[in-house]
């Protein structure tokens, strides 16, 4: 028995230390009008959850995730996963939905479209274009 209470201590100091790795860098906020916790640090993998603009999101640093240095490392509600972090802001944005809440309101979103919304826009990459 005595060991048995052994091995569950040794246990329990290493869950502990494990646990401590992590450090909160801050709630930031989602930009985008919506978007997607991704699974891993990469546009094209699984989503975790659906998120809109202005949807707070805790940030943090880990030695035992590593990750692109264009992502961050997140937690929403009770999902752990990544965001780009082009996305993310440290004052409230203003969002469309906030501006515009009954014509938002309107719309009638269902979750399903929520997702693939915020996968369409995940999807698209902005950048400069070429037309002159």
């Amino acid at each position: 028995m005595r060991a048995l209470m052994l091995i569950f201590l040794s246990f329990s100091a290493f869950a502990e230390t494990g646990a401590t790795d992590e450090k909160l860098v801050g709630v930031f906020y989602f930009r985008p009008l919506l978007g997607h916790v991704h699974q891993s640090a990469v546009r094209e993998s699984a989503s975790l959850t659906t998120i809109q603009c202005a949807h707070p999101i805790k940030v943090y640093e880990s030695s035992k995730v590593s990750t692109d240095p264009n992502w961050a490392y997140v937690e929403v509600a009770d999902h752990r996963g990544f965001i780009l972090k082009e996305y993310l802001s440290e004052k409230r944005p203003d969002c469309f939905q906030g501006r515009y809440p009954k014509f938002y309101d309107s719309l009638n979103l269902d979750l399903a479209e929520l997702y693939y919304w915020g996968r369409l826009y995940d999807q698209y990459i902005q950048g400069n274009t070429r037309v002159h």
